[in-house]
């Protein structure tokens, strides 16, 4: 591609200098116009300017893009460019699809507006989703901390895999954009194509690509950076404050052992510690006998958490668990 500057030809690494604008130059060609004398001299806002360099870069319009400006399409966008791929499958449109979208248009704005919007959004799951799964795990009058770091945690992790996929999204219309061969469909699945991109096609993709879609990608990369460590953060505190019960030790030792252990102590056993040993009950009538009765008619899984989880706790209260 050649693009003539008061008869000089502007090389290909000239173009990555200049600004960008999504709304002027969406779906358009640029047409250099000229090197100015001064600012004063510039055009109106239909056309971007380097004040640094005095070069100025213009959107072509409707009727130019059609080739319907009075030159037969010499000066305009050749519509055979991008003829063979279906519109709505042309990278730059994808672009401009993608920022329709109402969820991954809050990749574009900027980090106030995208934290309160993230923020929101990690306040409603919470509401319907993280307290009330915390809330059958810990008490939140009893154990508020606890249970604020499981629900934030859940909902955390559910607002992470939304920005997730608002970096998919944006990876996928980027590598589109920044690739010379483009896959598209003509009609269907079955007969997919490659499409290789003109010169000045490839050349306005990849300042769409440069200018829109890198600083986008970027952030949606710290968000969920950020994320990845409050997550991390959250479950190693909730691990730390959550005391280990010995029935949940219980699980990872022998049965020999552990009844061994019963048999030993047996005489000495107190009714809380009869509710701890889900384990040696199996072997044992009258130890099973014993818990029975500590339990007060109640299921003696019902005093652990990771027992009353397997059963489903629909016979439990709160009162059951013990700290």
């Amino acid at each position: 591609m050649r693009v003539m500057l008061d008869s000089h030809v502007l090389p290909h690494h000239s173009l990555s200098a200049l600004p960008w604008d999504p709304l002027r130059f969406r779906r358009a060609p640029i047409t250099l116009l000229s090197r100015w004398k001064s600012h004063s001299d510039m055009p109106g806002p239909s056309a971007i300017c380097n004040r640094s360099t005095l070069l100025c870069v213009k959107a072509l319009g409707s009727n130019d893009r059609d080739g319907r400006n009075g030159s037969n399409g010499v000066d305009g966008w050749d519509p055979a460019f991008e003829i063979e791929v279906p519109a709505d499958q042309r990278p730059a449109n994808e672009l401009a699809a993608l920022k329709e979208e109402a969820l991954y248009s809050w990749a574009q704005l900027s980090w106030i507006d995208f934290g309160v919007r993230l923020g929101s959004l990690w306040l409603l799951f919470f509401v319907f989703l993280g307290a009330p799964i915390a809330s059958a795990s810990f008490e939140p009058s009893r154990e508020p901390l606890r249970f604020a770091l499981a629900g934030g945690a859940g909902s955390l992790f559910a607002v992470a895999i939304i920005v997730l996929r608002l970096y998919l999204g944006w990876s996928y219309v980027g590598n589109r954009l920044l690739s010379a061969v483009v896959p598209y469909e003509e009609t269907g699945w079955y007969d997919g194509q490659l499409w290789v991109k003109p010169p000045e096609v490839l050349a306005r993709d990849r300042l769409l690509g440069a200018y829109q879609v890198k600083p986008v990608m970027n952030r949606l990369k710290q968000t969920l950076i950020g994320a990845a460590a409050l997550l991390v953060t959250a479950t190693a505190s909730l691990f730390l404050l959550v005391p280990q019960d010995k029935d949940t030790v219980a699980v990872f030792t022998s049965k020999s052992s552990a009844g061994a252990l019963a048999a030993d102590s047996k005489v000495a056993l107190r009714k809380k510690d009869l509710l701890n040993l889900p384990v040696d009950v199996l072997d044992d009538d009258e130890l099973a006998a014993a818990a029975a009765a500590a339990a007060n008619g109640r299921p003696v899984y019902c005093t652990d958490r990771y027992y009353r989880a397997l059963a489903g706790g629909q016979y439990c209260k709160w009162e059951d668990l013990r700290k």
